[in-house]
């Protein structure tokens, strides 16, 4: 893979990284730190939707499916990502079976309609919601 279109990113606790409804452009993999993963309700609440961190990643959504992203992400500590971008991963996409793109990119449209039932609905997780406020407590714990 071609290291132009791999960078290195650090992101600071608050900071955004994908914003609901912007356009896609990469694929983010973590290599240290926590993200809050939400969506924002019809009053402008957040709704915890999950945690990313190391080794994990986000934006595939969006990158596979060609559509907005549907959900916000900022670090919730320091944040460490290798950004890969769109021609990156379509160059990788070239050597997989054509099977497997359609397979995978039907998953991700049903998860994506999926997350707008979700949203419709006001459905939360509420362990999301306990897991982010523990590791908010934990920082502010730690900065004091």
């Amino acid at each position: 893979m071609n290291q132009s279109k791999i960078q290195t990113i650090t992101y600071m606790p608050g900071e955004f990284i994908l914003r609901e409804g912007a356009k896609c452009d990469s694929l983010f993999v973590v290599k240290e730190g926590q993200i809050q993963i939400f969506r924002m309700d019809s009053h402008k609440n957040r709704i915890p939707v999950g945690i990313v961190q190391s080794g994990e990643y986000l934006g595939e959504m969006s990158l596979i499916s060609d559509r907005p992203h549907s959900a916000n992400a900022v670090a919730l500590t320091k944040t460490v990502c290798l950004k890969f971008t769109t021609d990156a991963l379509e160059e990788q996409l070239k050597s997989v079976p054509n099977w497997l793109v359609a397979l995978t990119r039907g998953l991700v449209f049903k998860l994506h309609r999926t997350n707008d039932v979700l949203k419709r609905n006001g459905i939360v997780d509420e362990s999301i919601t306990a897991a982010v406020q523990a590791i908010e407590s934990k920082i502010k714990k730690t900065a004091a």
